[in-house]
């Protein structure tokens, strides 16, 4: 026979096995807030830079970590920084909790007032930081790689800058007046010759035979003028016959092959998966209350065939989520 208390201590568990139920069946249950999803809009130049593909892989990592969702925006026209100024307006519009942006005109742009934290990618400092920046110091990326140039070079050697005027931004500018800085200091003459698609470089290549020596240093202004002469140099043998060496700065594909079969002799490149996913954690940052950053300054490294097995180097050029 159960007791009185047995009998109550039975209806308590039912008691409380139907009130378990309910919660279970019905909104009863004490959830846990949702967090809120962060829209971050993305404005650059083109999706075609240099080290992009990591870029985005740094972002969509960090999106996935922060509960942010990235989306991306490309100007028709490159430094068009009108139309960039428009875009963050409409974005803004649109709600965008957060934009980070590669200023087409630094002035111009990074000068704008935005409702939203703006995170800006400079290729250099700049005095506008709005709610943060990422650094990329392209001045001192040229000055280092014009030293590893002039690593054991003779002082006869010509140093030819391959160049296209207008496709010139601060990125470019940055970049060669470090080299031509340090080109200066070590008392080598250098000349910039503008290229006018693949004629131009195979034209200031065959101009070398005329040179004193007819060899010459080349560097690129940019990664497509660096793939290019790479290009050149392997159908035409005998013009490479002149060239002491070419170097450049990016880490597509195409320059990446060109260095492991030797036509490239050096390359500076950039750590763009850590730039996109630093740049989405600033913003998350802020938007979470953090106020404005101190700036975020990024190494350049320089690479040549030997590294590209290298562990480390691999991990940068070919970065894994």
């Amino acid at each position: 026979m159960i007791g009185r208390g047995g009998r109550a201590l039975i209806l308590l568990y039912a008691v409380l096995l139907a009130v378990l139920f309910l919660m279970c069946s019905t909104d009863l249950v004490i959830r846990e807030p949702e967090k809120e999803i962060y829209q971050i809009a993305v404005i650059i130049e083109d999706d075609r830079g240099d080290n992009y593909s990591n870029f985005r892989k740094g972002m969509d990592q960090a999106a996935m970590e922060f509960n942010a969702d990235v989306h991306f925006i490309t100007l028709y026209e490159k430094l068009d920084a009108d139309q960039q100024l428009e875009l963050m307006e409409r974005e803004q519009q649109d709600g965008a909790d957060a934009l980070i942006v590669v200023p087409a005109d630094e002035g111009r742009v990074s000068g704008k007032h935005a409702a939203v934290p703006v995170i800006f990618l400079y290729p250099g400092f700049a005095e506008n930081t709005g709610a943060g920046s990422i650094v990329t110091d392209y001045r001192k990326m040229g000055e280092e790689l014009a030293r590893e140039m002039l690593d054991g070079a003779a002082k006869e050697c010509t140093v030819l800058e391959l160049i296209d005027t207008d496709s010139m931004g601060d990125v470019d500018s940055f970049f060669l007046e470090g080299a031509e800085e340090v080109f200066a200091a070590a008392g080598y003459s250098s000349r910039a010759v503008a290229r006018q698609g693949q004629e131009g470089i195979r034209a200031a290549l065959e101009g070398l035979e005329a040179e004193s020596g007819g060899k010459a240093l080349v560097l690129a202004q940019n990664p497509e003028i660096l793939a290019e002469t790479a290009a050149i140099m392997t159908d035409n043998p005998d013009l490479a016959e002149h060239v002491e060496g070419l170097y450049g700065r990016g880490s597509t594909l195409p320059i990446l092959n060109y260095l492991d079969r030797g036509q490239i002799t050096g390359i500076c490149v950039t750590d763009g998966f850590s730039t996109g996913y630093l740049s989405v954690l600033a913003a998350v940052r802020t938007l979470e209350g953090d106020g404005a950053q101190e700036p975020v300054v990024m190494e350049s490294y320089y690479i040549e065939k030997k590294d590209l097995r290298d562990p480390a180097c691999e991990k940068l050029l070919y970065p894994i989520e």
